[in-house]
């Protein structure tokens, strides 16, 4: 298994919807807001947020490919150390199909998430990544 490096101040970390896309609803972007503020503030860390990760339910419903783009942009970034998975919800199975295990290996990096986040896991065990 492939562990990734520790995070140190200054690094970049990603954050993805992976799920159901609760983070870009309006009722929920405060939690982005904090997630933010205490990334940047307590741990040194800068964050990204990427391209589909806000654009909502409905959205992210329709368009598994696109959260699954987002986590292998993740990945296939060199200056990106971790990757955030942002709420959960009950879909992210949907992203199977579009994942590169080839990418996951050749660019290790910290990956964590809860919940539905769980298949996202074995997707990482799957490409040999500890999580």
């Amino acid at each position: 298994m492939i562990k990734p490096e520790h995070l140190k101040c200054g690094d970049k970390v990603a954050i993805v919807s992976l799920s159901k896309g609760t983070l870009g609803e309006p009722w929920a972007i405060h939690k982005l807001v904090i997630a933010k503020e205490r990334l940047k503030n307590d741990f040194g860390l800068q964050v990204v947020v990427m391209p589909n990760a806000l654009k909502g339910i409905k959205y992210l419903d329709e368009h598994p490919e696109a959260r699954a783009s987002d986590l292998m942009d993740a990945f296939r970034d060199k200056e990106i150390k971790a990757i955030f998975s942002a709420i959960g919800g009950d879909d992210s199975i949907r992203l199977l199909p579009y994942i590169d295990f080839d990418v996951i290996k050749n660019n290790p990096k910290i990956f964590t998430g809860f919940s539905d986040t769980t298949s996202n896991h074995m997707m990482m065990y799957k490409a040999g990544l500890v999580s």
